[in-house]
């Protein structure tokens, strides 16, 4: 499957809320973390064998398992002492927290996943065990359930070959969960190979759910790679063959396949999804106090409520931190088309967070406005500047240093950025700035520009500019994802 149809159909599974990721050690390895072979090294040299020639991992476990007479406090601590806490995770970690992806499945130890969601403000509901399976956090914003357990209890992770063969006894309720979101759910693998030894025992979960009409599923995989040393060339063209019919086997069960020559393409094609996902949604940024002259206040009314009607009726979200006089001007417009339709959907049209004037106990209050930002223009495309003005204290007005820093954050996050100068405040120092670097909105031609710092230009016309900035702005995210 090339990568440019993955992520068209991808992303329309994200937006309907039937996407899930499924990841593999392949993503943990980037953060240092061993792969399977290397954590059972020790292990394989304890035992006098050699693990570089061993295919069956889970046995060697078991052997280890065996000549502790069952005891798992040698396992358990390899467990502990390999996957330590980490605070970077890698970047698809990040992204994926990003994503608005309710289901994550992994069958890795490490706590990669709860950092990277912790770090973007999302809460996991953390399923390691079969009875958390029957307890449920109400205001998740995703269910990770690690199949395999957690370095948390690392004497029930799987990992030998008894806890293969007992899974379906000791851990019945993710087969069954699972089993329920293969048929449901469009999930994408990623940091799996085909020498990865958990994948028989997942893919044979899938094998009994996939049905000749079940969705279609995604697998980002890393092409076989050409190593150096007698016999290399041999072995990189046997490889190739066994990648090639693992690839064309996948499809037995509804993955198709992005082949990639390294893992760190994960990170491009991530990107490209957000992007893409990021385009149906435009940021409104702005505020005017409601003490400024009447005819200021009503001109940027006017072309709030204009630009909220237009995001609108081009089926777009309209994202706002309810700024002063902008954010409630722009939400009445976009709520004037939208609520003609006969079954409105608020929660997919208008996504509102207003600025908390107190910051959580413990954290400064500009680091948490600059994370609250930048929360709200990750999931925009675009950003739109109307006035930005503020009150110093003294009864003057300044421009609002909050829209200075949201504008600077939407072009450090590759966001379009565009700014209604007219509309005075920081929107026209905004426009200055891009009028100096020569750096136009896209679809926008010189004249289209000077219109926006043209208080003489209506503001339905503003609107039907900014219209244009969509529409090609659209057509460029295409282009990048085709790429």
């Amino acid at each position: 499957m090339k990568a440019e149809t993955f992520i068209e159909q991808w992303t329309k599974s994200l937006e309907l809320g039937s996407a899930g990721v499924f990841i593999g050690a392949g993503l943990s390895v980037r953060a240092g973390y061993p792969t399977w072979r290397s954590l059972l090294a020790d292990i394989a040299t304890e035992l006098g064998l050699d693990i570089e020639v061993e295919h069956d991992l889970a046995a060697v476990a078991q052997y280890a398992l065996n000549k502790a007479t069952g005891k798992r406090h040698a396992l358990s601590k390899l467990i502990v002492d390999h996957f330590p806490p980490k605070a970077d995770p890698p970047e698809p970690f990040r992204i994926l927290a990003r994503l608005p992806i309710r289901h994550v499945w992994t069958t890795n130890y490490d706590k990669l996943a709860e950092t990277a969601w912790e770090q973007a403000g999302r809460l996991l509901d953390v399923k390691s065990r079969n009875a958390d399976l029957g307890i449920d956090k109400p205001w998740a914003h995703a269910v990770l359930y690690k199949m395999h357990g957690s370095v948390d209890h690392p004497a029930e992770v799987v990992i030998a070959k008894d806890d293969y063969e007992l899974y379906r006894r000791d851990r019945p309720g993710f087969l069954q969960v699972l089993t329920g979101q293969l048929v449901t759910k469009q999930i994408l693998f990623l940091g799996f190979s085909f020498t990865d030894p958990n994948i028989g025992h997942l893919f044979a979960s899938i094998r009994e759910a996939f049905t000749d009409n079940g969705p279609e599923h995604y697998a980002i995989v890393r092409r076989a790679k050409k190593g150096s040393g007698a016999g290399a060339k041999k072995r990189f063209e046997t490889d190739e063959i066994r990648h090639a019919l693992w690839v064309q086997d996948l499809k037995r069960y509804g993955i198709e396949c992005v082949e990639v020559d390294e893992y760190g393409e994960i990170d491009e094609i991530l990107h490209a999804v957000e992007l893409r996902l990021a385009g149906r949604s435009v940021f409104v940024s702005g505020s005017l106090p409601p003490s400024a002259p009447d005819d200021q206040r009503r001109r940027v009314e006017d072309v709030a409520r204009e630009v909220g009607r237009v995001v609108a009726e081009q089926q777009k979200r309209l994202i706002s931190g309810f700024g002063l006089t902008v954010g409630s001007a722009a939400v009445a417009g976009a709520l004037s088309i939208i609520l003609k339709e006969p079954t409105p959907n608020l929660e997919k049209s208008l996504l509102l967070r207003p600025f908390p004037q107190e910051a959580p106990a413990g954290i400064d209050m500009a680091a948490f406005r600059t994370r609250y930002r930048e929360g709200m223009i990750q999931q925009a495309g675009i950003a739109v500047f109307i006035g930005g003005v503020k009150e110093d204290g003294g009864g003057a007005f300044v421009i609002a240093d909050g829209v200075i820093e949201e504008f600077e954050t939407a072009q450090r996050l590759g966001r379009v950025a565009v700014p209604v100068g007219a509309t005075g405040g920081a929107a026209a120092e905004i426009w200055k700035r891009l009028d100096k670097a020569g750096s136009l909105p896209p679809g926008l031609r010189r004249a289209d520009f000077v219109h926006l710092n043209d208080p003489a230009q209506s503001a339905e016309t503003v609107a039907r500019i900014i219209k244009k900035v969509m529409t090609a702005t659209d057509k460029r995210t295409t282009r990048r994802s085709h790429a």
